[in-house]
């Protein structure tokens, strides 16, 4: 049963035959109920749902990043910011033939924008965590010393992400993320966002990949 807003001549909410219908910004929407498909998936259909599970699983667990991240990105979309990130990374950052499929970290984004990031970033492991480095750029076009750093760690070990949210500003220069014992000294993929005081821009993300320690 679908109710009738505004009368005759308004949207619905509800499901009617084999549409429904619900408000998303503001606007009214229909979509369709999908189908039931009996006919064998071919190749590129499974390589495509592989891709998809891939990235929904990597980008999940960042859902408040992801939120803030393409928050600006998707102003003028008619998407979700996390649509377009799961879009934009199935896209550009999955390698290898279905159905060896992976992600490839380097291109993998949890944030787009117009705010400069940093520079000459490195990342090493110490004896209580990693500790990244970074020249302040500060000065550079809408780039502020106040501009919020955020961190997500990516540990291939544990195959989790530990979050470092607001952690620290541009202007630090350098920053110590404590590590667990379960994942310290193991094979990460670093991920760094900036937002600007006050969230009205955000840059794209910068990846740099930290080998395991040798032992």
């Amino acid at each position: 049963m679908a109710i009738l807003r505004n009368g005759p001549n308004g949207g619905f909410s509800g499901k009617v035959g084999s549409v429904v219908g619900y408000k998303w910004k503001g606007k009214d929407v229909i979509r369709g109920l999908p189908r039931k498909n009996n006919q064998p998936r071919s190749e590129a259909r499974l390589a495509n749902e592989q891709a998809m599970k891939l990235i929904m699983g990597a980008l999940a667990p960042l859902k408040v990043f992801i939120r803030a991240g393409f928050r600006n990105a998707v102003e003028s979309l008619d998407m979700t910011a996390f649509n377009l990130a799961l879009s934009l990374n199935k896209k550009q950052a999955i390698k290898g033939e279905y159905p060896n499929l992976e992600i490839e970290w380097s291109k993998f984004r949890i944030s787009q924008g117009e705010l400069p990031g940093l520079e000459d970033v490195t990342a090493a492991w110490g004896d209580n965590g990693l500790t990244l480095s970074w020249r302040d750029n500060t000065g550079a076009a809408n780039a502020y010393r106040t501009d919020s750093l955020s961190v997500v760690v990516y540990s291939q070990k544990t195959e989790l992400w530990y979050n470092f949210l607001n952690h620290t500003s541009r202007n630090a220069q350098q920053c110590d993320l404590p590590a667990h014992e379960k994942w310290i000294g193991s094979e990460v993929e670093v991920f760094l966002s900036l937002v600007s005081f006050g969230g009205g821009l955000v840059s794209d993300s910068m990846h740099i990949h930290v080998p395991a320690i040798s032992t």
